[in-house]
């Protein structure tokens, strides 16, 4: 029942963190350590056959761009069929009538038009709702959506990100939502990662994260971000000056250094290690642990 929000620039590594759970890593990518377990099974020593039941079934995903994901050559309703079969073994009017059910409950209330279009057909949000749509046909514990309002306008964006919240809550669902949008994570999730050249920085609870950054580059990050509750309105917006290291480019010391202002000679010579600062709080940066 909780959501979680992984956030950070384009290029911190959020969305390879999803692929990596799902066992999806594109080709020269590896996983070096760590674990991903779902109901006490850990997926990364799980053969490929566990691994294609557990995607589209346990964990459910959602994709950024829709009318990409979905296959151009195939009806809507078909594409849904198709997990319905595979994960829940339903086939003929079962398969008809708990289609126009998912169709339903994400809104897509003409049901017969939809099953029949192809993804062209559709606009984008139907198109991701019909993606929603498949990812709940497995029956789904957790449901990963990565930056699922990209590709939309903003009121549609709003309308998709109702529906999520109304699933998780309706479903039980554990939701992992991703996104660069730091104003849509703060006001949807329970907790809150933020993510710098593929390493978590800082974790706390949604409500606090905002108020209260204890890392320099989350509070970088909500000083360039408009409509972030909680932050003053009409606070000129600041800039992060530089950019993100290059993938597998970060050597010792601490990735951040060059970018933050509180940085010290220390910082570029020592990688900082994570930090449980209180119950539900841990930030990765060198001042705590030698108390600056």
């Amino acid at each position: 029942g909780e959501a979680l929000g992984l956030v950070g620039e384009s290029g911190c590594g959020k969305s390879m963190t999803a692929l990596a759970i799902l066992g999806l890593l594109p080709r020269g990518a590896r996983i070096g350590g760590g674990s991903v377990r779902l109901s006490g099974q850990d997926l990364l020593g799980a053969s490929e056959d566990v691994l294609c039941k557990v995607r589209g079934g346990a964990i459910g995903m959602i994709f950024q761009e829709p009318g990409a994901c979905l296959d151009p050559v195939m009806r809507i309703g078909r594409q849904i069929g198709e997990s319905l079969r595979l994960h829940r073994g339903l086939t003929g009017a079962a398969q008809d009538a708990e289609l126009r059910k998912l169709l339903l409950e994400v809104g897509l209330n003409e049901t017969d038009r939809v099953a029949r279009a192809y993804a062209h057909e559709l606009s984008g949000g139907m198109q991701q709702r019909a993606m929603i749509a498949m990812a709940l046909a497995g029956e789904p514990v957790v449901l990963i959506a990565d930056e699922p309002t990209t590709a939309l306008d903003a009121r549609i964006a709003s309308q998709i990100l109702d529906l999520l919240d109304q699933l998780r809550r309706e479903r039980g669902l554990a939701l992992l939502l991703i996104s660069h949008d730091l104003a849509v994570i703060g006001g949807r999730c329970d907790r809150v990662i933020v993510m710098y050249a593929g390493r978590a920085v800082e974790a706390a609870p949604a409500a606090q994260v905002f108020t209260d950054a204890r890392h320099p580059y989350t509070a970088a990050l909500i000083a360039a971000s408009p409509g972030i509750a909680g932050v003053a309105p009409k606070t000129p917006l600041r800039d992060i000056p530089g950019q993100l290291p290059a993938p597998g480019g970060a050597s010792d010391g601490c990735a951040f250094a060059e970018r933050c202002t509180l940085a010290r000679p220390a910082c570029v010579k020592r990688t900082p290690r994570w930090s449980t600062l209180e119950t539900g709080r841990g930030a990765r940066c060198l001042q705590y642990e030698e108390g600056w």
